[in-house]
């Protein structure tokens, strides 16, 4: 019941968070620095997989990540799954940094939801190869776990 009553309050703080970062103070410092490329997102909100929207809503940290994680991980022989791997893990491990350093508490909830998202990839990925590529159900799903499950359980704990 506390879940589904913070979902609607917790997604829209996040959204205006996510607009006033990524939007505005992004954009702003572009245009202060005279920054050509502008593209520190994506339409992340159509995402039909965890994999995408992990590809689209953060377009900086995505490309370091690919730069300086996954490409040195292939190079080195390590297999594709197992190098998006250790960039989960490198992102929930500063995932977990950016919250437990300014609350001054370290829960590993950040950590684990992030880890979480190792395994939630393949199966969205299934059920969106089950139902076609790009499909309907494939968004829904990734509505569900992001209002629903994901931000509400992070006020939660």
């Amino acid at each position: 019941e506390k879940l589904l009553a913070l979902s609607i309050p917790s997604t829209c703080n996040w959204l205006l968070m996510f607009y006033g970062f990524f939007h505005v103070l992004l954009n702003l410092l572009a245009e202060l620095l005279k920054f050509g490329d502008r593209v520190f997102y994506r339409d992340w909100w159509n995402a039909t997989t965890i994999e995408a929207y992990w590809r689209l809503w953060n377009i900086p940290v995505h490309y370091w990540l690919v730069r300086h994680v996954y490409f040195p991980c292939l190079r080195a022989g390590i297999g594709k799954n197992m190098a998006s791997s250790i960039c989960f893990i490198l992102s929930a491990i500063f995932h977990e940094l950016l919250i437990s350093v300014p609350f001054r508490m370290i829960k590993f909830y950040a950590f684990f939801g992030m880890l979480f998202n190792v395994v939630l990839v393949p199966v969205t990925k299934r059920i969106d190869e089950y139902y076609g590529k790009g499909s309907q159900v494939g968004n829904w799903i990734f509505w569900i776990i992001f209002c629903i499950v994901g931000q509400p359980m992070s006020v939660l704990l």
